[in-house]
């Protein structure tokens, strides 16, 4: 049998759930008479109108309690409406990992919203909740956003917690626009682009979404050497630990780095590094993947800090 493909849009009490998924299911029935199956386990101020989902073609069912969603009913939902698809409008603080779902469903996209009047309240106090959500989200939408630059600061912490999400703010009509598109702290055209110490993590966010600003590039950054048996001989690995919410959630974010400078470097060694870039197919990751040559290695006379704090 055919799997249904379903598409989850989370986010916090009146993020704007309701009204994205209404213009989703108007646009989609106009355009493709589309049968939908929507589950909803969470009622916010805005309504469904029955009219209007009986015109769309669509079934809706609630689920009150995070203990109901269970993969019979829902398989019993889908034998009943024969969907073309199922919108689950989860309720935020729901742990989806613990929600059943029958295998007749098939994870199509995760959208989160997020309604920017009450983010940095949430943000501040429940990161790690939030974070758990932009990780799994293909599709991360901001409303109620007076201006565009207020989103600025977060650009380098949401990239690193999801560089493969996409990111909009999206209007009163649910017209979409990029969310970032801040200014570089450093010159891409220079003949060296030299990337400061407080840069680094907007550096790396940035080699993966414009691979044309670096590719053929040299450029100088900081970093700390991280070796490892599994590398090939004279390889390591150039990047900065980052904590992005908590304690928990360090990690390295790194560049590849191959040279035959014949350096005896040390593991966490903090360097700085002048090195050609070039991107090359990894058979590992199936993709293009961003390599470093080295020209010039030049250990510092302090230690970087250990781990990189954005959650300030």
């Amino acid at each position: 049998m055919e799997r249904i493909p379903v598409f989850f849009v989370d986010g916090f009490l009146d993020s704007g759930k309701t009204s994205f998924i209404t213009d989703l299911i108007k646009r989609d029935t106009q355009d493709y008479n589309v049968r939908t199956l929507l589950i909803v386990c969470e009622q916010g101020e805005v309504e469904y109108d029955e009219a209007f989902l009986k015109k769309t073609l669509t079934t809706i069912k609630y689920i009150e309690n995070e203990e109901d969603f269970d993969y019979k009913a829902v398989g019993e939902w889908v034998r009943e409406s024969n969907p073309d698809r199922v919108i689950v409008e989860m309720n935020g603080m729901w742990d989806l990992s613990k929600l059943q779902f029958p295998r007749i469903l098939s994870l199509a996209q995760f959208v989160t919203m997020v309604d920017m009047t009450t983010f940095p309240i949430y943000y501040n106090n429940m990161r790690q909740k939030i974070t758990d959500l932009f990780k799994r989200s293909h599709l991360v939408c901001f409303t109620r956003v007076e201006k565009p630059e207020d989103l600025a600061p977060y650009q380098t912490q949401f990239k690193l917690i999801n560089n493969n999400a996409a990111y909009f703010i999206m209007d009163k009509e649910y017209r979409a626009m990029p969310a970032f598109e801040e200014e570089l702290p450093y010159d891409v055209e220079a003949p060296v682009i030299e990337i400061q110490e407080k840069d680094y993590g907007v550096f790396y966010t940035d080699t993966f979404d414009h691979k044309d600003r670096y590719d053929g590039k040299t450029v100088d950054f900081y970093a700390h050497v991280v070796k490892s048996s599994k590398l090939p001989k004279g390889a390591f690995i150039a990047g900065r630990f980052i904590m992005n919410c908590c304690a928990n959630d360090i990690q390295l974010f790194g560049f590849f780095c191959k040279t035959d400078l014949g350096m005896n470097l040390k593991d966490r060694q903090s360097v700085r590094i002048k090195a050609k870039v070039a991107y090359e197919y990894s058979e590992q990751y199936e993709e293009e993947e961003l390599v470093m040559t080295p020209i010039e290695i030049t250990p510092l006379g302090y230690k970087l800090e250990e781990v990189l704090n954005l959650t300030n």
